[in-house]
């Protein structure tokens, strides 16, 4: 595996094998497309006293594996805040829509708020664990694609044990090749990884597919691993939720949320 996606030209990037999602080899997973707009967002005009801090992407449909053409646009411009949106398109169609506020940093002697935050999440498990062990299994999934590019480590929980998961992951490869990932787009990379590590109905019989990602971060995360606990939620007759929290070695960094589309599946 090279990367998830090689560019060609400015603005247009070559989906490789790895952006495969579980339930076909042709459809993207969300997470290297979020981290491709937000790395986007990222390099449009930077300015070094000011970082991202929340990225929404919403998907239009499915992503498929082909050169996507990414635009950045800045909505509302500001010295203290800035609204910024990245599209994807392929063959003129829309695919996935992000927008990100950027805000100016807070100063170092600013109070530390910590709400209701535990100590610490602990460190990432050193236990040996076998090939098999490194990646996600779930029933009838595409697993050369994205399930092969991401490395977990399962605390609590995991794919068909109740809809709660605990569970350290890093990405194996980068987003583009011979690039390092930002912490942001590791963070993007994995976070829309909430609904499979919770996964837990059989998607021969049920379909649970979020339709967007919404991560917010108060600290940018250290380190290419990251912690998420995510819980699974679905209401008969109305619908699904994913919610997790985000941290690193350090201790939580952010939250993320996704809209669960809960259905039965066509026979």
């Amino acid at each position: 595996m090279e990367a998830f996606y090689r560019q060609v030209d400015e603005g247009r990037f070559e989906s490789l094998p790895p952006t495969a999602g579980p339930w076909s080899p042709h459809a993207q997973h969300a997470g290297p497309p979020a981290a491709l707009l937000a790395r986007a967002m990222e390099m449009h005009e930077p300015r070094a006293d000011m970082r991202l801090a929340d990225v929404r992407l919403d998907i239009l449909g499915p992503i498929p594996l082909a050169p996507l053409h990414v635009e950045v646009e800045v909505l509302r411009a500001g010295r203290s805040m800035e609204l910024l949106q990245a599209s994807a398109s392929a063959d003129g169609r829309p695919l996935a829509i992000a927008r990100a506020w950027r805000i100016v940093r807070a100063p170092e002697d600013f109070p530390s708020l910590t709400g209701h935050r535990a100590a610490g999440p602990g460190a990432v498990p050193d236990t040996e664990v076998t090939d098999d062990e490194r990646y996600l299994r779930m029933p009838g999934a595409h697993e050369d694609g994205y399930l092969r590019a991401v490395e977990w480590r399962i605390v609590e929980g995991g794919v068909g044990t109740g809809g709660t998961t605990v569970a350290w992951g890093r990405q194996r490869i980068p987003l583009l090749a011979g690039e390092v990932p930002t912490p942001w787009q590791r963070t993007l990379v994995l976070a829309d990884s909430g609904g499979g590590i919770t996964l837990t109905v059989d998607p021969r019989r049920h379909t649970y597919i979020n339709c967007d990602l919404h991560v917010a971060l108060d600290r940018d995360p250290d380190g290419e691993w990251i912690r998420m606990s995510s819980q699974a939620l679905a209401s008969p007759g109305h619908g699904g939720t994913v919610h997790t929290t985000l941290a690193d070695g350090h201790g939580d960094l952010g939250t993320g949320l996704q809209t669960m589309v809960a259905q039965n599946a066509r026979g």
